[in-house]
């Protein structure tokens, strides 16, 4: 009986449907027929389903209510339900239909009962015997994977899948395509007959190129599950391919020929039919004479044909082949073809050479220059090889610097090859050296050298310093030191193979690179340098030079190289002082550094010297502390001045030796200078940019200057907005020109930031009270910048200079923190932008009072820019003027000088406005270098000035006033400037 609790629900639903009126029944002498009396539904497909309608009749005299219906048997396999909505209450002689659905869920018999439940006193319950067969009925598919392989793109294939039933009913097939490429597929369903089979075809028709994603689920009978038959399918853009798909047939000489294969390759997996090979025809120097066609190209197959290119005319050729195709998407399959008309030509010079008569053991150099001297329209040339034949009576007495091979030259491209004569016996010697090409007349080059060695008196050779001590060099930094060496014999002395024979690690080098060789007579010398590069980790290293030299008994002088590196609390403003090329008639000025004390805790400063170089007699020491030793405190230091004489011609290096209590070897500060006759000299500058400016404010912060600070300030915005206008990407800070520290007795008259009046460098306020660092991205720069330069008035001397130094040198500019003070956060770092120019303004109603001299400090601020722009760094000052005035100290002539070195300006402190001064500062400062300043002073009429590589006679002038050459017509950012004179000795 599960049946009727199956059907209970629908059932009792079925009794909220009407088949008559509603009134409510009562018990009665009713009547309920059935017409059918019994339903046969015979033969059934397993998940199909057939239904039949059965009346239900009031035959007797009340009304009946028909209250429920369920079936009796195999659960699952019929369903009972009435046709109308209720309530189902039947008044004599009306009646209501139900509707019974058969769906076998298994093959054979499946009787059953369907009972009518109503409120007839007779018969309450009505049965309706039911009665069906189950017959498994479905369609057998075959095979459960179709590969349609690959097939070009807008073709068709067709593969069938096959549906059989083998049952004795009908059955109605299903086929669903599933997947994203499902729509490039197409099949039909299909209804069998009992016993009937079919072959359904299946249609693949891609449009898009690529693996496809589809299935197709097959459904065998009506409510059957899926069966799955996988599809494999790629569609191509091309069936066919061609390898190469250019044919290059390179440089060909004109009227020869050249041929080369063109391979075409079927990647489907169907037949393709090649009707025909044919030429575009857009060069005549292209041509084929292929037969066979049309032909078959199999799936898989590869044919090769042959294609010729004779050119009949120089230059570039192109023409395509066209593989004409039985293809709807791709008739013809195009294979460019190339080639160019005239081959490269190899020039060789010289092709023989005679080293003639040189010493035994020198080391004499020929250039061989192979040039690719082809005209325009030539191809490529590649030097294949190069080697020495063997060499004819015992130890080769050539060789060559090696070079990587092959080695390709375009059409005028040409190379060096450096042959060396490097005897080792006396008398006469030849060799020759073979390269092998590319090129069509010169596949083999043979270059013949011959020479005569003659013996010599051993050398006498005198190398001075006999060994390099680089001291200490602090990590990061590089330092470079001068060998000299010197033929003392009355004889020849060829040396050769100078070079190193121990970098130490690569920390040494040879800035000049490794010298060869050559012939010293008596008496001559020379001088090269030798470098060290101190790695950031720091250590002790050592090295070794070598000289090869004609002497048996000693053929080889070792100089040994050793250097510390560490970190030093010594300072040195400048990491080398190099006087450039200077005159014997006319020495040079003296150079100046400065030594500052960057630690927390007292050095002894045990020793200042200069050790041995390339000629000692010229350097020496101008100016040094007295007395020696000494101790110096933190952010003290000392300045030593150093004079070059410039007696001996060519180059001159010396080390300059401080000696410290925190190092084990002496700090290193080389000494270069050039003594030369030449009088001719070149400055060279390149035009800044001035769209990223770093700008220092050194304020003055004495008594005196309560009037000029308040100026000041007032002035600021204009500076600001000036810049703003310009659109400069500015960095600003502010320091003071204080120094030490000034306490004052009462103390609320200390200078304010923390640092009592000494800031020493240090940018204001050193204890962050407020933002140290100001930048334009800032809105309310012009704020911040006028509440900076409100330094204070408590110094009392001023040192403007030295608090640039000091601001912009290590260890300030490098760190956040400056380790010898109890302030947190009082270092420069992050200020100093690489890209930037940097200004430097002076606020002050005093000249500067710092140790060392204009120069120096001009010079260092124009080595912290680099080679060859000085002038991006550049100074002004608001200072007193020549004449003075009642509200300043006394004339700025230290100012003066410093702004007119470096191409910048001087204002007057003595203005009651200082915002027309700091606009006409900024519109300069901010603006294309207009002034470019001389190293040195010219003769009259030689100055001669070059932009980008072209001379410029018009558009400036000499300013003999600032010994500068000023333009009127501006270079532009990036232009190169050469500045080129006669050095005047009379200047000086």
């Amino acid at each position: 009986m599960t049946g009727r609790w199956g059907l209970l629900a629908l059932a009792v639903v079925g009794l909220l449907a009407g088949c008559a009126d509603r009134d409510r029944s009562s018990l009665a002498d009713g009547r309920l027929t059935a017409t059918p009396g019994g339903v046969d539904f015979q033969k059934v497909a397993i998940f199909d389903a057939r239904e039949a309608e059965i009346s239900l009749r009031n035959v007797g005299r009340a009304r009946i209510n028909v209250n429920e219906i369920w079936v009796e048997g195999p659960e699952g396999s019929y369903l009972a339900e009435f046709t109308h909505e209720g309530p189902h209450s039947l008044q004599p002689g009306s009646a209501c239909s139900l509707k019974v659905r058969f769906a076998p869920p298994k093959p054979g018999a499946l009787p059953a009962m369907l009972v009518v439940r109503s409120d007839t006193r007779i018969e309450p319950l009505l049965k309706i015997p039911l009665s069906g067969l189950g017959v498994a009925a479905w369609a057998e598919v075959s095979p459960r994977r179709l590969d349609f392989g690959r097939i070009e793109a807008d073709s068709t294939k067709t593969l069938l899948v096959k549906l059989a039933n083998p049952t004795e009913m009908a059955v109605e097939v299903t086929p669903r395509l599933v997947g994203a490429d499902r729509d490039e597929f197409k099949i039909e369903p299909v209804t069998l007959a009992a016993g009937e089979s079919h072959e359904v075809p299946v249609t693949f028709s891609p449009v898009r190129v690529g693996k496809k994603q589809v299935a197709l689920a097959v459904s065998p009978c009506r409510g059957c599950a899926d069966v799955p038959v996988q599809i494999a399918a790629e569609a191509l853009e091309r069936a066919v391919v061609a390898e190469p798909e250019m044919v290059d047939f390179g440089a060909v000489p004109v009227d020869r020929e050249s041929y080369r294969e063109s391979r075409i390759h079927n990647i489907s997996t169907e037949p393709v039919t090649v009707t025909q090979l044919t030429l575009e025809g857009k060069d005549a120097s292209f041509s084929h004479a292929n037969a066979g066609f049309p032909l078959v190209l199999q799936p898989g197959e590869v044919r090769g044909f042959q294609l010729r290119y004779s050119p009949d005319h120089q230059g570039a050729a192109q023409d395509n082949a066209l593989y004409h195709v039985e293809s709807r998407r791709h008739p013809t399959l195009p294979v460019g073809l190339r080639g160019y008309g005239g081959a490269a030509e190899l020039c060789v010079s010289p092709l023989s050479y005679d080293f003639g008569r040189q010493p035994l053991g020198s080391k004499t150099r020929v250039i061989v220059n192979v040039k690719n001297c082809g005209s325009s329209n030539a191809g490529a040339l590649t030097l294949n090889t190069l080697a020495w034949q063997p060499a004819q009576g015992g130890e080769p007495q050539f060789n060559h610097t090696p070079m990587a091979m092959p080695h390709t030259l375009r059409p005028g491209e040409e190379v060096n090859i450096a042959v060396f004569y490097e005897p080792t016996r006396a008398g006469a010697a030849m060799g020759s050296l073979v390269m092998t090409t590319n090129a069509f007349s010169a596949a083999t080059v043979q270059m013949d050298f011959r020479g005569q060695a003659e013996q010599h008196a051993p050398c006498q050779l005198s190398v001075t310093p006999l060994a390099l001590d680089f001291g200490t060099v602090p990590p990061g930094q590089g330092a470079v030191l001068g060998v000299k060496l010197e033929n003392k014999g009355t004889d020849l002395c060829p040396v050769k193979n100078i070079q190193l024979r121990d970098d130490g690690g690569g920390v040494f080098g040879m800035p000049g690179g490794a010298l060869y060789g050559g012939i010293m007579y008596p008496g001559d010398w020379f001088s090269f340098m030798v470098s060290f590069a101190s790695p950031p980790a720091g250590g002790q290293f050592i090295g070794m030079l070598q000289v090869e030299q004609m002497d048996p008994a000693n053929p080889v002088i070792l100089v040994p190289l050793r250097a510390n590196s560490q970190a030093a609390c010594l300072v040195a403003s400048r990491r080398y002082l190099d006087w450039g090329v200077a005159r014997r008639d006319c020495p040079p000025e003296p150079l100046e550094v400065n030594f500052l004390n960057a630690c927390t805790a007292p050095v002894t400063v045990d020793n200042v010297s200069i050790g041995p170089g390339t000629t000692d007699s010229e350097f020496a020491l101008q100016k040094v502390p007295d007395p020696i030793p000494f101790t110096l405190l933190p952010n003290e230091g000392f300045t030593v001045g150093v004079e070059y004489f410039a007696q001996v011609n060519g180059l001159n290096v010396s080390p300059l030796y401080v000696a410290s209590s925190d190092l084990p070897e002496p700090l290193l500060v080389p000494l270069i200078g050039e003594s030369s006759k030449r009088v001719e000299k070149t400055d060279l500058f390149v035009q800044q940019d001035v769209s990223k400016v770093d700008v220092l404010f050194v304020v003055d912060n004495t008594d005196s200057m309560a009037v000029e600070q308040t100026r000041l300030v007032d002035a600021v915005p204009t500076f600001v907005n000036t810049a703003a206008e310009k659109n400069v990407n500015l960095h600003v800070a502010v320091t003071t020109t204080g120094i030490q520290t000034q306490p004052q007795p009462n103390p609320a008259d200390n200078c304010p930031g923390g640092a009592l009046g000494g800031e020493a460098g240090r940018f204001f306020p050193a204890d962050n009270s407020f933002n140290r660092l100001l930048n334009s991205g800032m809105p309310d720069l012009a704020t911040q910048l006028q509440r900076n330069v409100q330094v204070g008035k408590c110094a009392e001397v001023e040192e403007g200079f030295e608090a640039m130094r000091r601001a912009l040198s290590r260890p300030l500019v490098d760190n956040v923190d400056d380790a010898r003070t109890s302030l947190p956060r009082d270092g420069n770092a992050g200020f100093l932008r690489d890209a930037a120019a940097l200004v430097v303004l002076f606020i002050s109603d005093e000249d500067d009072h710092s140790p060392d001299a204009v120069e120096t400090y001009v010079q260092w601020a124009q080595q912290l820019k680099g080679v060859n722009q000085p002038q991006r760094a550049t100074f002004y000052a608001i200072a007193p003027p020549e004449d003075g005035c009642d509200t300043a100290g006394g004339a700025g002539t230290r100012y003066a000088e410093a702004t007119a070195r470096t191409g910048g300006e001087v204002v007057s402190v003595c203005a009651p406005d200082y915002r027309p001064l700091l606009r006409a500062v900024a519109d300069k400062a901010f603006s294309a270098q207009t002034r470019f300043p001389l190293s040195e002073v010219p003769e009259p009429g030689t100055v001669a000035v070059t932009v980008d590589g072209a001379p410029v006679t018009t558009g400036w002038t000499y300013d003999g006033g600032t010994n500068s050459v000023v333009f009127a017509n501006v270079p532009g950012p990036g232009a190169k400037i050469a500045i080129s004179y006669r050095r005047s000795c009379a200047a000086l």
